[in-house]
C-alpha cells in the first residue's frame, strides 16, 4: 500500500472531485494543470499541492491530507443496506455503514452507484464520519436492482457487506 498510497491519494481525490450526474472530471484536472503550471521546474510541498486543490474546491482540504497523505489508516467498511418504499411510489435506499480500523473522527465522502437496470444508473456521494453512519439516499423512481458501495474504488478501503439486521 505505501508503494501504491501516492497514485492511491491522486486516485481518491480525482473520485472526489468528479461529478457524479456527468462524470466531468474538469475539476481535477483544473487542479492538476494549475499545480503543473505553477511548479513546474520548481520545488513544490505538500502544502502547496493542498492549497492548489483548496482554491479549485473552495473548501479547506486539511482534513483530507490529515487522514491520506500524513496518516496511515485505511478503513474497512461493514456496509448493510435495505430498500424501502418511499412516496409516491418510489423507493429509498437505506444504509447503515461501520466504519473500524480508523480514528473516531475519521472522515470520507465515498460514491455510492444504484444500478436500476438497463444501464440507468443513480450515483451518490455520503458522508461518513466516526464509527457509524445512518444514510437514507434520495428517493428513486424503482427499487434497484443493485446498490454498489465504493464504487469507481473511489477510497481506499476494504469493504464488507453484511445483511440489515448486522
Amino acid at each position: 500500500v505505501v508503494y501504491k498510497k501516492g497514485a492511491w491519494v491522486l486516485h481518491m481525490l480525482r473520485i472526489l472531485t468528479l461529478d457524479l450526474a456527468t462524470m466531468n472530471e474538469d475539476r481535477f484536472n483544473g487542479i492538476m494543470r494549475e499545480f503543473y503550471q505553477s511548479y513546474q521546474g520548481r520545488r513544490a510541498s505538500t502544502d502547496d499541492f493542498r492549497q492548489v486543490v483548496e482554491r479549485h474546491l473552495k473548501t479547506d482540504m486539511r482534513w483530507f491530507f490529515d487522514q491520506w497523505v500524513d496518516g496511515a489508516a485505511i478503513p474497512t467498511y461493514r456496509v448493510a443496506s435495505t430498500t424501502v418504499p418511499a412516496d409516491g411510489g418510489q423507493y429509498q435506499v437505506k444504509l447503515k455503514v461501520k466504519q473500524e480500523g480508523v480514528p473516531d473522527g475519521f472522515q470520507m465522502y465515498v460514491p455510492v452507484t444504484l444500478d436500476m437496470g438497463k444501464g440507468q444508473l443513480y450515483r451518490f456521494r455520503v458522508k461518513l464520519k466516526g464509527p457509524v453512519s445512518e444514510i437514507a439516499l434520495p428517493p428513486v423512481p424503482a427499487r434497484p436492482k443493485s446498490v454498489k458501495f465504493n464504487d469507481l474504488e473511489g477510497v481506499l478501503a476494504e469493504v464488507k457487506n453484511e445483511s440489515w439486521g448486522s
